[in-house]
């Protein structure tokens, strides 16, 4: 396995990018869970114009709570077992662990589990500040779960 140490830091533009990229996946997930919890609660409108879901009050916070889980879980099995998501693989970088090494399980839910406080409440912007200050430049997520997205 490769160090981390020998591999530069990825930086805000090319985290950036793959953030992008991904975020691809989270609306192509949205659309899943608000399809999914919407079928189940018949609430899914045909019309001429296509097909709607008008989610409101508890289901509305089951698709959100889904969406979430889906989101956060495609990080963390990606990264997990690849050290990648697909917007990393479109950009070369990869998320290792301080000391080089493949992410663990745990590693890889604590560094996404915390996406959602670098996300909250202005897009990044928290994260974006952390991994500016930062030598590493690592997010709160990546602090916490001992990682570091490199350049690969």
């Amino acid at each position: 396995m490769r160090n981390a140490e020998s591999r530069s830091p990825a930086g805000i533009g090319s985290r950036g990018v793959a953030m992008a990229i991904d975020a691809f996946v989270w609306f192509t997930l949205f659309f899943v869970a608000t399809f999914l919890v919407a079928t189940f609660t018949g609430e899914v409108v045909s019309s001429s114009t296509g097909v709607d879901a008008d989610l409101t009050g508890t289901p509305a916070l089951v698709a959100l709570v889904l969406w979430l889980g889906l989101s956060i879980g495609y990080h963390t099995v990606l990264e997990w077992r690849y050290g990648k998501t697909i917007g990393k693989q479109l950009v070369n970088l990869r998320v290792a662990r301080d000391d080089g090494s493949s992410l663990t399980l745990g590693s890889s839910l604590v560094r996404n589990v915390l996406r959602l406080a670098d996300f909250l409440p202005l897009f990044y912007v928290f994260g974006i500040v952390l991994i500016v200050l930062s030598g590493r430049n690592q997010r709160l997520g990546d602090r916490v779960g001992n990682t570091v997205v490199v350049r690969t």
